[in-house]
């Protein structure tokens, strides 16, 4: 199984390798096709998904992740890693992970969801409410529900010029299977601690 480290190495590359594919528009709109849908009705991502997602679990969360991508215009990048970088093979010995890249030193301070939702609040004040309810709402969610609703929130975001980390919220799809009570209680915390209290209701 893997380690923390090399879960979120995988994150960027395949973040990285998701962004090189979109290059081509083809490839970009047939990703872009299967937001908010499971990966058994999405058959043809599976020629460009399969193997980069291979050995670390979570395929809905990658298949999600990939369509999210899909969805940006031009794609940001948080890590400065090249869009050719290599992903990390699974099965790597320790010794052979000592020359793949190192995980970033700023990853706990990266932003997740509810930092960029709270983002969209501060740049938006007659939004805040919204996006309150937005934090609030996805944190009940089935992983299901969240999957289906994430396309239209992060376009949303995006038409406001607000992007997320997707490598984070990648890590935190993959965590919601099993501890979704701790992810969206990191993206309210994250939420509340960086929306002013005047532009909340409480």
């Amino acid at each position: 199984m893997p380690s923390r480290d090399e879960r979120r190495r995988h994150y960027d590359a395949f973040v990285a390798h998701v962004r090189s594919l979109c290059r081509t528009p083809r490839i970009r709109s047939l990703l872009e096709d299967g937001r908010g849908r499971p990966p058994t009705e999405c058959p043809r991502m599976d020629a460009y998904l399969v193997k980069p997602s291979q050995g670390f679990g979570a395929r809905r969360a990658h298949y999600t992740t990939a369509s999210l991508i899909a969805l940006e215009r031009p794609a940001p990048d948080w890590t400065e890693q090249a869009p050719s970088a290599p992903l990390p093979h699974p099965g790597l010995a320790p010794d052979d992970l000592e020359h793949e890249p190192a995980p970033p030193d700023n990853w706990a301070r990266r932003p997740n969801l509810g930092k960029t939702l709270a983002d969209a609040a501060r740049a938006h004040p007659h939004t805040a409410a919204g996006w309150q309810r937005e934090v609030e709402v996805m944190g009940v969610l089935s992983a299901d529900l969240l999957h289906t609703r994430l396309p239209h929130t992060v376009q949303r975001l995006l038409s406001l010029g607000l992007a997320c980390d997707v490598a984070v919220l990648l890590e935190d799809l993959a965590q919601w299977d099993f501890e979704p009570l701790e992810v969206a209680g990191r993206w309210r915390h994250s939420f509340y601690l960086t929306v002013p209290d005047t532009l909340l209701e409480l």
